[in-house]
């Protein structure tokens, strides 16, 4: 797996705007990497590598991805519409996207699906400064509210929040604060009077010490957050591809939720920028990402309680998020829920032994490997 491939393309004016321009110009499969195995390239939209996305690693770095013939090149994108946009001109093969761009693109036939869920629930939300007099998201009309990339789904996000208020969503200012240092310098300087980031980003800001408090946005409750998502030709032509694909990295999940300390020293060993240079012991630094990775974690919903059922998506779930984004007019209608999932992979992707992830995770906690 390279985790290391970082692709940016040129930057867009709106996540709407560019869903709606997608388009499906075709493109090459991934073929045979020099060893002969099936090569996959899999597009995320994050602006970097952080322990949220640790079950990568561990699916590469204890041979899950080699045991299913898998070499899985990983593309990091700015935005989740850049990355459904690769996933239509065919230049990747899956990518793990929130609903935004599926749905929108949806009306322009893009043609793109989920065969598995990954975020069990939306992760986009606004969060101000602890002492903010800030008090709902009307109060942001005229206000700074940062985001990782003005096209970011963020920045959609509070936009709706905006237009849901019944304001001018233009009336809010995005101002584009990347990730990392800058995220928390935005807030402790005062650049920003909000954020519009996601569920392990927020932790990550917390972690440094940004002292944040949410703003509920109604109508965002249970909603569906994503997953993985392909062209509908290629659910087809790559079905058994993809099941191998998810269940490698179901087997990450299981492994990580079990260990979630050797699962962060996995993603340290592969990308060693995700540790840093920072001046905080091992043990701090260790202790915070895995607050990141448990966040995210704790929306993959796999672990015994959870039937050992991983990527299974909630029809309700998938209704309520079209029937949210009508009412915010990001679309003109709702339409079926299946016509942008299916679960018919999830029983394979599933088929192998979850305690015997469980196990070898143990064994790895208590070795420190």
């Amino acid at each position: 797996m390279k985790l290391n491939g970082h692709r940016r393309p040129a930057p867009l004016v709106a996540l709407a705007v560019a869903a709606l321009v997608l388009t499906g110009c075709g493109g090459s499969s991934g073929g045979e990497s020099a060893d002969g195995r099936d090569r996959i390239r899999l597009g995320i939209g994050s602006p970097s590598w952080n322990a949220g996305y640790a079950t990568l690693a561990v699916s590469e770095a204890r041979g899950y991805f080699a045991k299913e013939n898998l070499d899985v090149d990983v593309q990091l994108f700015p935005s989740g519409t850049q990355v459904a946009q690769q996933v239509v001109s065919g230049q990747i093969d899956v990518g793990l996207v929130t609903p935004e761009p599926v749905v929108i693109g949806h009306a322009k036939n893009t043609g793109l699906t989920y065969f598995a869920q990954y975020w069990t629930r939306w992760i986009y939300s606004l969060k101000i400064p602890e002492n903010s007099s800030i008090t709902s998201p009307a109060d942001l009309k005229g206000k700074r509210v940062g985001v990782t990339a003005v096209a970011s789904s963020g920045g959609t996000f509070a936009r709706t929040a905006i237009k849901m208020q019944g304001l001018d969503p233009e009336s809010v200012k995005l101002v584009p604060i990347g990730a990392g240092a800058e995220q928390l310098n935005a807030i402790k300087s005062g650049k920003v009077d909000a954020l519009a980031l996601w569920d392990t980003q927020y932790q990550i800001v917390e972690n440094s010490g940004a002292k944040l408090k949410p703003l509920p946005v109604p109508g965002t409750e249970n909603l569906f957050g994503g997953g993985f998502a392909v062209r509908k030709d290629d659910l087809r032509k790559k079905q058994d591809l993809l099941v191998r694909l998810g269940r490698a990295f179901a087997k990450g999940v299981a492994f990580s939720e079990a260990a979630p300390e050797a699962a962060v020293g996995d993603l340290w060993k592969l990308h060693p920028e995700t540790k840093g240079a920072s001046s905080i012991p091992e043990d701090q630094l260790l202790a915070g990402q895995v607050k990141v990775l448990k966040v995210r974690l704790d929306g993959q919903k796999v672990g015994p309680g959870e039937g050992d059922r991983w990527g299974a998506i909630d029809p309700a779930a998938v209704t309520g998020t079209l029937r949210f984004m009508t009412t915010a007019g990001l679309i003109d209608k709702e339409f079926p829920a299946t016509d942008i999932y299916t679960d018919d992979l999830i029983a394979k992707i599933n088929a192998f032994s979850y305690d015997e992830v469980r196990t070898e995770a143990k064994k790895a906690a208590s070795h420190g490997a």
